[in-house]
């Protein structure tokens, strides 16, 4: 029922748009009635194979949605779709846009797009180079989720049929946030996206979106970049591993093991820093401090939480579980991506201005190269109601 109507309050307000945005608009030089314009929730962009750029819209029909996407109205009667998927190919990105204005019936509204997917391919080539168009265009919403396609293509998503939402894009951005919470994505607005790719000092990660069925999607991973192409991906556990170390993991639950079992930990509290260690005027170790808050979920085994000892041991576990998957994130980038998706380079350019002027070019390989000292301070603060398992068992 909550999520029913959580759908219900998202419809509505995109059909809001539909009928109040006009009203704003009067009077604006380049006033335009919404009612006569294609309303755009998702874009996706790739390429062709020789090259050429592919764009894709999902654009919404508000007559048409409905709270749930039975496929009939009310009346038990078959209604239409409630967003059809158009794509067409350009030289750039602004030729794609406009050129396929000769196979829609009205101009669109790209402001309304909630979602933004990459393709693989596109990946491949210079990022830049078709974000240009993005950045420079005052109808767009920089606050709009962009994701990476893996082993599938943006019009497959968009072009998606799901039974979750009658707008796919809706479906996909609130999968986004779901997964945020879980700590196996990392969002990803387009003014981050721009922000990090003009400082030149952090890599670029973009989250992942997979097909998990054919009406079903999953967003979790990042597609990690260097210079700007796509050079690989992390799974959940490495991304997660990758977001602790950063400080932007939300809320988590990770499962440690026990002599008697294993525990399921919520993780409700992280703080993540990342450093470099100069020695004699030379980087020497790459540091990451993280300090994290949590509380015990589920015990599945035998015995009790009745001690300090028990909870001290159950800390350090904890520490070792965070450790290995900051850990494993680490060796990835490091060792097959050589790309600093987590900042370190942001560091160096801080605190050691002349050395970072001098390495700035190679950083990614002297990145690559460096040790890592990784600190993790773990607190349980609460072990529930109960201190032992549903069973009772000592």
């Amino acid at each position: 029922m909550i999520l029913r109507n959580i759908k219900k309050r998202t419809i509505i307000v995109l059909v809001a748009i539909v009928l109040i945005f006009p009203l704003m608009l009067t009077g604006c030089w380049n006033n335009r009635d919404l009612t006569e314009m294609n309303i755009v929730v998702g874009i996706g962009l790739d390429r062709t194979e020789d090259g050429k750029v592919l764009l894709t819209v999902q654009i919404v029909e508000p007559a048409s949605v409905q709270s749930v996407p039975s496929g009939k109205d009310n009346k038990g009667n078959a209604q239409s779709k409630a967003v059809f998927v158009v794509s067409h190919e350009g030289e750039t990105v602004f030729e794609a846009v406009r050129g396929i204005l000769s196979t829609i019936d009205k101009k669109m509204f790209l402001s309304s797009s909630r979602v933004l997917i990459f393709g693989e391919r596109l990946l491949q080539g210079d990022l830049e180079e078709v974000l240009d168009f993005f950045h420079r265009d005052h109808e767009m919403d920089y606050g709009m989720d962009i994701l990476a396609a893996k082993d599938t293509t943006p019009r497959e998503i968009l072009a998606m049929e799901t039974d979750m939402d009658s707008i796919p894009a809706v479906y996909i951005r609130e999968t986004i946030e779901n997964t945020v919470a879980r700590g196996t994505v990392k969002k990803t607005t387009l003014v981050e996206l721009i922000k990090d790719l003009e400082s030149g000092t952090r890599q670029l990660t973009i989250g992942k979106i997979t097909k998990a069925s054919e009406k079903e999607v999953r967003t979790e991973g990042v597609a990690v970049l260097k210079d700007g192409k796509l050079v690989g991906w992390l799974d959940p556990y490495e991304t997660r591993g990758y977001l602790f170390a950063i400080g932007k993991v939300q809320s988590a639950i990770v499962n440690v093991p026990t002599d008697n079992g294993k525990i399921s930990i919520e993780i409700i509290r992280t703080n993540g820093k990342v450093g470099v260690v100069f020695e004699n005027g030379e980087p020497s170790t790459l540091t990451i401090k993280v300090e994290i808050e949590a509380n015990v979920g589920e015990y599945a085994g035998k015995g009790k939480l009745k001690s300090q000892d028990d909870l001290h041991v159950l800390e350090e576990t904890l520490k070792e579980e965070i450790k290995k998957e900051i850990m494993m994130a680490l060796e990835k980038t490091q060792k097959e991506y050589s790309s600093d998706i987590f900042g370190f380079g942001i560091y160096v350019r801080k605190y050691h201005a002349k050395y970072w002027k001098k390495v700035k070019k190679n950083w990614n390989d002297i990145f690559s190269k460096l040790p890592v000292d990784i600190q993790v301070d773990a607190k349980i603060m609460r072990t529930g109601i109960i201190k032992s398992t549903m069973s009772g068992d000592e």
